[in-house]
């Protein structure tokens, strides 16, 4: 038994974990939000023809500026020009390579924001169902604290029960964005788990109860949890959502993606070290 511990207590999870959330909605999501592919494509094809144009200047110069432009728009609803003090800020810090100043980048980060304005204005998405999408997401979030949870509470080895409680902390702050996000859209956010959470709750008691407890155990359980999770996610990002619904889910589903592959390469190495369990 003492050979098994350290065993168990020598797998050791990566150094980087990826929340569910890693970076919530505020001054940051610029930076974590990846520009819209048909944004980055619309301005590569029309820049030189815009009355701003610097003959000569290539892409990468505009790019940044209007990258600035529509990743602020995607997270704040103000107007431009009360924005464009910290935009000049900014700027000096997102102008990668670009040769520009900020009066010369000024107009295209205008265009871009304007441009997002109106994508932004002409969306028309029903809040009711946002409200129902994230809250399916956010019982699937109580879901899976509760299940790592149950998985660290059963697990031997320490290293995997710190992975567990580390999993459980970035579900309960994945839901607490969910939760913030219902609210401003209006609704009232769910309580309690789901009848899929429920059965994932009875599952890990008597898996624990037939199977010792093993650590094994605990990382099938864990990682059919992150199957059902990733289910959910892939199911909201199908259905209409707003811009920066979108953007909270897809972050999300990132972490959830992450995690599973995570665990699933744990639950391999420990598998072939420990063939019996």
């Amino acid at each position: 038994m003492a050979e098994d511990k350290q065993a168990h207590d020598e797998i050791s999870p990566p150094d980087t974990t990826a929340r569910r959330s890693a970076i919530p909605l505020g001054a940051a999501a610029a930076a974590a939000t990846p520009a819209p592919a048909d944004e980055d494509t619309y301005w590569r094809e029309a820049y030189a023809g815009e009355p701003y144009y610097l003959a000569g200047s290539p892409y990468e110069d505009y790019r940044p500026a209007y990258q600035l432009g529509w990743t602020t728009r995607l997270r704040l609803d103000d107007d431009f020009d009360s924005i464009e003090p910290s935009l000049a800020h900014d700027w000096e810090q997102q102008r990668d390579r670009s040769r520009l100043t900020w009066p010369q980048a000024r107009p295209a980060a205008r265009a871009a924001w304007q441009r997002m304005h109106s994508s932004v204005a002409q969306e028309v998405v029903d809040n009711s169902a946002m409200i129902d999408i994230l809250n399916d997401l956010l019982e699937i979030c109580r879901d899976g604290e509760f299940g790592f949870n149950a998985c660290a509470e059963h697990t031997q080895g320490e290293s995997l029960r710190n992975l567990f409680k580390q999993h459980a902390r970035e579900c309960r702050d994945a839901a607490g964005d969910l939760q913030e996000q219902v609210i401003r859209l209006g609704g009232e956010p769910v309580r309690g788990g789901s009848t899929s959470g429920a059965l994932h709750r009875g599952w890990v008691a008597v898996c624990g109860t037939l199977k010792g407890h093993t650590d094994q155990a605990m990382l099938d359980e864990s990682e059919r949890g992150e199957d059902i999770a990733l289910e959910h996610y892939r199911h909201a990002l199908s259905q209409p959502l707003s811009l920066t619904v979108r953007a909270l889910v897809q972050r999300q589903l990132d972490g959830v993606k992450a995690n599973h592959d995570q665990l699933k390469g744990i639950r391999d190495m420990h598998r072939s070290q420990h063939p019996r369990e």
